[in-house]
């Protein structure tokens, strides 16, 4: 007989394992292609790499994001805070965000320098 909780965790587990967050550094640019979901599950990756880009002392660092399919609140924040203590030469080039990350920004960080969001 099958166990109803033995449905319910395969079930969790197949929903976990959908929520994949992939990082790929760019070939011809300072940067990472960044495809799946940023959210509760993918976060430690998420800002894992944001550590990584603000241990940087100089240049823009692009995030090619066109491939990202979600970020919610907790990743844009952590975004924003990466961004919020970069020094002045520093920034984050946004390429092809996705619509709700760029309205998140917009609407709660709408002054920060070290975020420019490229669309084309």
């Amino acid at each position: 007989m099958n166990d109803p909780h033995e449905r319910k965790k395969g079930a969790d587990e197949a929903l976990l394992a959908g929520k994949r967050l992939h990082l790929c550094p760019l070939a011809d640019r300072a940067g990472l292609a960044v495809a799946g979901e940023v959210c509760l599950p993918t976060h430690m990756v998420w800002e894992q790499a944001l550590e990584r880009v603000a241990q940087r002392h100089h240049g823009s660092y692009h995030f090619d994001l066109s491939a990202l399919t979600f970020i919610d609140m907790a990743g844009a924040t952590a975004l924003a805070l990466t961004a919020q203590g970069l020094n002045g030469e520093q920034r984050l080039v946004l390429e092809s965000p996705p619509p709700a990350l760029s309205r998140l920004l917009e609407l709660f960080w709408p002054d920060l320098p070290a975020i420019e969001v490229a669309t084309s």
